[in-house]
């Protein structure tokens, strides 16, 4: 006996957006990106087992248009971070 699904569902897609000059949906995305852009820099964490996990050691992130912008800094891990992954994965399994 299979227990495979022979149909696959519908796909349903998000609405198509034209970003069209001086559309409501381009002028709120420049909105949010002119926020966005001029924010303090945010601290991005590793994510590790589901808990956050911030580091002494970080790499700058920039926008690829601009490389002097900082924008935020990303958290590098060590091998100690890797066996953590590793061991949570592990633990996961079962749930999969």
């Amino acid at each position: 006996m299979s227990l495979s699904i022979s149909t696959a569902p519908i796909a349903v897609n998000e609405p198509v957006k034209s970003y069209a000059p001086n559309s409501p949906e381009r002028i709120e995305l420049l909105n949010t990106y002119k926020h966005m852009y001029q924010q303090a820099p945010i601290d991005v964490p590793m994510y590790i087992g589901g808990e956050k996990i911030y580091t002494s050691s970080k790499r700058t992130l920039t926008p690829p248009h601009e490389h002097s912008k900082v924008i935020g800094h990303y958290n590098v891990g060590d091998a100690s971070h890797v066996q953590q992954a590793i061991d949570a994965a592990l633990a996961a399994k079962d749930a999969w």
